[in-house]
């Protein structure tokens, strides 16, 4: 019985190492603010042959019905149309020997906070709807995991378009001029592909918290430059304040500098 049962475990772990076999990543790990591509093999399916293929797509396939009404919702891909026929923006690229591909981020496509997606699932279909794959499901995206840190940029990975928050906590840091310090403002250095200077800014502080002090900008707007101009290249940011010194003297100081790039979109 024992051997029995073994055997129907393993076939069926065969079976669901088959179908994830169909689909592959580009990265292989990915969060739900990353772009990726995903290819699928139809190869077997009632898709296999057709000239055509247009995905459908949707969140969080495993929730429960009590986290799907609360904080994994499950809803189509914003992309998908209506299933007697594919809005134009789910058609997906051929990839050569019945294989489709399609590139999405997570969060735009569904229109929900990273924290709210989990998983996803997907098929592949014809225009019309009269031919389809099975369900391939569910993908995980990686968690995007919070590590406190002294200073931080959110979101992690920025673009020039992006509204940039840059935050300063001054309960993890060991300088003691930073921990005396009273944050004021944020001195931002916009730099363009090979590092050219684009602009200077000092952006006034807002206080988040007891500990930690936040400024925001859009590298763009802010700075007066087009996103061609910035794309590609970086910024860096200081966070600036006063001490108290000797006789009652106020002195300036400023946390170390901090580099970020900016990425490049498609």
């Amino acid at each position: 019985m024992k051997k029995t049962l073994f055997a129907i475990l393993m076939l069926c772990s065969l079976s669901v190492q088959r179908t994830n076999a169909q689909v592959t990543s580009s990265p292989l790990i990915y969060t739900a603010i990353d772009e990726v591509t995903i290819t699928v093999d139809v190869t077997g399916t009632p898709m296999a042959g057709e000239a055509n293929a247009f995905i459908w797509i949707f969140s969080n396939p495993d929730a429960t019905d009590a986290e799907a009404a609360t904080t994994r919702p499950k809803k189509d891909g914003a992309v998908n149309g209506a299933w007697g026929n594919s809005s134009d923006a789910a058609k997906m690229t051929a990839a050569g020997n019945n294989k489709w591909s399609f590139t999405f981020k997570g969060n735009e496509l569904f229109g929900l906070p990273p924290s709210q997606l989990v998983s996803y699932g997907f098929l592949v279909k014809a225009k019309d709807g009269s031919k389809q794959t099975p369900d391939y499901k569910p993908f995980k995206f990686d968690p995007l995991v919070f590590v406190p840190t002294k200073m931080r940029v959110f979101p992690n990975k920025v673009g020039a378009t992006d509204v940039i928050g840059v935050n300063f906590d001054q309960s993890l840091t060991n300088v003691t001029d930073e921990q005396r310090m009273m944050p004021v403002s944020v001195t931002v250095i916009l730099e363009g592909p090979g590092n050219v200077v684009l602009g200077t800014k000092v952006i006034a502080l807002k206080k988040e918290s007891t500990t930690i002090w936040a400024a925001y900008f859009i590298p763009t707007y802010t700075f007066g430059v087009t996103e061609a101009q910035a794309s590609g290249g970086r910024f860096r940011y200081k966070f600036n304040g006063t001490i108290p010194g000797a006789n009652g003297a106020v002195l300036n100081v400023s946390t170390e500098e901090v580099t970020v790039p900016l990425i490049m979109l498609k």
